[in-house]
């Protein structure tokens, strides 16, 4: 894929979400792409975010650049629930079955 395409897709993505299209949070596979695109539903702007957080915009800035890489969970459930009004939900599930346990798989009982 190239950058303009990418940038292309980026776009009517953002155009989407600021629609109110909340079926396109569930194309988003990362948590920061999700952080992003909440505000953006929430309309709010980086600045009006970083008030909210009481840090700097440019926090927020670079923190949005770099799709909140590094966060950690609490900072996000801050971030979902204190300032954007949504509440993070989230599971573990296995997305396969699981191997059998070695004592089953060489006949040891």
């Amino acid at each position: 894929m190239t950058f303009h395409t990418q940038l292309q897709e980026e776009a009517w993505t953002y155009e989407r979400v600021r629609r109110g299209d909340k079926k396109e949070l569930a194309r988003f596979q990362e948590l920061g792409q999700i952080l992003i695109a909440l505000r953006i539903v929430s309309g709010l702007s980086q600045r009006e975010l970083a008030l909210r957080l009481g840090v700097h915009e440019s926090q927020v800035s670079r923190d949005e650049r770099n799709d909140y890489h590094g966060v950690t969970i609490e900072r996000a459930d801050r971030i979902i629930s204190e300032t954007l009004g949504f509440e993070l939900a989230y599971s573990v599930a296995p997305t396969r079955k699981r191997p059998p346990s070695r004592r089953r798989a060489v006949g040891v009982r």
